[in-house]
C-alpha cells in the first residue's frame, strides 16, 4: 500500500507493483531506444555544433549545455551514445530528486522510486524535456536540485532552527546553473523570492547576508552570459525579446493554442492530478509540507501566468513552462497512487506515447502516414547519410559548402562530422558568430537547399553564377519525405 498524499485520507488500494514495474521498465526500454537509434533532431545537432565552437555563452540560450557537450565530444568523440549520455546522466538524478521530495512529503511510506518514475516519464512532455540533447535536460535537474535544497533549509528555518548556511549559499549556486542552462530559470528564482516575502518564518531571512549571499553565487555563475552580452550589444537578449515579443498582435486562440497541447504533451490525467492538487486546501503538518506547497505554487503561478499572458500577444509553445510542473511532480505522484484507474491510465498513455514517440524519431515520422501533412520539422530528421554521400560526390577542391538554413547545416555537419558549413540566411543565427569557416569574396560554393525555402533572387544575387547541380531526394520505407537540392556557386559577391 502506497501512502496517501498530503491530507488526502485513506488511500485507496494501489495499483499493482508489477503493472508499475512493467510501465517502468517500458518507458525505459523505448527511451534507451530512442537514444541509441534516433538521428539527432535539428536542436540537437545544432546545439552539438555549439560545443565544437567554445564560447561564454550563445545567441539563443546560455552556454552549459554547448560546455558540456564540448567535453563530452572531446572524450568520447561523436557519436549517438554521446551525444544523448549527459541527457541519460540528469535524467536518472532528476528521478532520484523527485523521489526525494515525495518521501519528504509523505506521510507513511513514500512512493516506491518505480512509480515516481513511471509518473514521470509517463508525461511524454517530460519525457522529451529530460531526454533530449536540449538545454531543458539540465534546467529540469538543476531546477529540481536548487529548488530540494532551498526546501530543506527553509523548512529548518520555518521549524525554528538557523538552517545550514551552505545548503542555502548551494542552493543558490544549482540556481545559477539551471539559468546557466535555459532562461526559464528564473522562475524558480521569483518564486523563492515570493515564499521569502511571504512566509513570516522565513522573512527575517531578507536582513541576514547569508541570502544575498547565495543570490550573490547565482549571479557569480551566470557572469559568463553577461560578459558575452557585453562584449555582443546585448545580442541574446535581444534576439530573446525578439522571438517573444517582436510582431505583437492580439490572438484570440493564442491561449488554446498553449492550453490544448499542453494537456495532451503533459498527459490528460496528470494534469487532473496537478490541478486537484492545486485546488486542495491546506498541506499536511510539518514545516517542509507547508513550505514546498508555497515554492510550487509560486513557481506555477509565476511561469504560467507569464506564458499565458504572453500566449494572448505572441504564439507560445508548450514546452516553455516545463519549470512550472516540476514541484508538481512528488505530490502528484502520491496522489495519483491513491487513485489507481487515473495512475493506470496516466501509464497506459505514456507508454503510448513514448511508444509512438520512439517510432516517430527511429523508424519513420508517423505524420509521413497522414495525406497532406508537410511536417518539415519530423521530416528532415531522415536521409542525412545519403545526402552526405551526395555532398562528398559532388564537392570540388576549394568549395566551401553553404545551406541557406541553420537547419540544414546542423544535420550536413553532424552527417559529415565537420562544422566546416556555412549559413547564408537572413535570420540570425549562431553560424554568424562562428569566425570559420568563412565565405569569402570571389569564393566558389556547394548550396544545399531546402525545398521548404528554394533558392530565392536575393541568395542568387549574391554569387556571380549559380547552377542546379542535383535533387536529392528522401526516401524512408518507401514513403516520399522531401527534397533537397544541390546548387553549385561561383564568385561570391560578399
Amino acid at each position: 500500500m502506497i501512502a496517501p498524499a498530503e491530507g488526502m485520507g485513506r488511500a485507496a488500494p494501489a495499483l499493482g507493483g508489477r503493472a508499475i514495474r512493467s510501465a517502468f521498465w517500458t518507458l525505459i526500454a523505448l527511451r534507451v531506444l530512442f537514444w541509441l537509434f534516433a538521428p539527432p533532431n535539428t536542436d540537437e545537432a545544432y546545439y552539438w555544433l555549439w560545443g565544437l565552437h567554445p564560447a561564454l555563452s550563445y545567441l539563443d540560450h546560455p552556454p552549459l549545455h554547448a560546455w558540456i557537450q564540448g567535453l563530452v565530444q572531446a572524450l568520447l568523440g561523436q557519436s549517438r551514445l554521446a551525444l544523448r549520455l549527459p541527457a541519460a546522466a540528469t535524467t536518472l538524478g532528476s528521478l532520484w530528486l523527485v523521489a526525494c521530495m515525495a518521501r519528504r512529503l509523505s506521510g507513511g511510506a513514500p512512493p516506491s522510486l518505480a512509480l515516481i518514475s513511471a509518473v514521470v516519464l509517463g508525461s511524454p512532455l517530460l519525457l522529451m524535456m529530460t531526454s533530449f540533447a536540449w538545454q531543458d535536460h539540465l534546467l529540469v535537474f538543476f531546477v529540481l536540485l536548487s529548488a530540494s535544497l532551498f526546501l530543506e533549509f527553509f523548512a529548518e528555518v520555518a521549524a525554528g532552527g538557523r538552517g545550514a548556511t551552505g545548503r542555502l549559499i548551494a542552493a543558490g549556486a544549482a540556481l545559477g546553473l539551471a539559468a546557466l542552462a535555459k532562461y526559464s530559470a528564473v522562475f524558480l528564482g521569483v518564486g523563492v523570492a515570493a515564499v521569502v516575502l511571504w512566509d513570516g518564518r522565513l522573512r527575517p531571512l531578507l536582513r541576514q547576508g547569508r541570502l544575498w549571499l547565495s543570490a550573490l553565487a547565482c549571479l557569480a555563475i551566470l557572469s559568463p552570459v553577461a560578459a558575452w552580452n557585453a562584449a555582443y550589444g546585448l545580442a541574446s537578449f535581444r534576439f530573446r525579446a525578439a522571438v517573444h515579443l517582436s510582431h505583437l498582435a492580439f490572438l484570440p486562440f493564442g491561449a488554446p493554442a498553449l492550453i490544448g497541447p499542453t494537456l495532451l504533451f503533459l498527459s490528460p490525467a496528470l494534469a487532473l492530478a496537478m490541478v486537484a492538487w492545486l485546488g486542495r486546501g491546506t498541506p499536511a503538518p510539518g514545516p517542509y509540507p507547508s513550505v514546498h506547497r508555497r515554492l510550487a505554487l509560486a513557481v506555477f503561478a509565476a511561469s504560467s501566468t507569464f506564458f499565458l499572458a504572453l500566449s494572448f500577444f505572441a504564439w507560445s509553445l508548450y514546452y516553455w513552462n516545463v519549470v512550472a510542473y516540476l514541484l508538481l511532480l512528488a505530490p502528484v505522484a502520491s496522489w495519483l497512487a491513491a487513485r489507481p484507474r487515473l495512475l493506470a491510465a496516466h501509464l497506459g498513455y505514456g507508454v503510448i506515447a513514448a511508444a509512438a514517440m520512439t517510432v516517430h524519431g527511429v523508424v519513420l515520422p508517423l505524420s509521413a502516414l497522414v495525406p497532406g501533412v508537410q511536417d518539415d520539422d519530423s521530416f528532415e530528421i531522415y536521409g542525412w547519410e545519403t545526402i552526405a554521400r551526395a555532398v562528398r560526390e559532388e564537392r570540388r577542391p576549394g568549395e566551401v559548402l553553404v545551406a541557406d538554413d541553420y537547419r540544414p547545416a546542423s544535420h550536413l555537419a553532424w552527417a559529415l562530422g565537420s562544422s566546416e558549413v556555412v549559413v547564408l540566411s537572413k535570420r540570425p543565427t549562431e553560424f554568424d558568430f562562428w569566425s570559420r569557416p568563412a565565405l569569402c569574396p570571389g569564393d566558389s560554393a556547394l548550396l544545399l537547399i531546402d525545398h521548404r525555402e528554394p533558392m530565392a533572387p536575393g541568395l542568387a544575387d549574391r554569387f556571380a553564377r549559380v547552377e542546379l547541380d542535383r535533387t536529392i531526394s528522401v526516401v524512408r520505407l518507401g514513403v516520399h519525405l522531401k527534397d533537397y537540392q544541390l546548387w553549385r556557386a561561383e564568385g561570391f559577391r560578399g
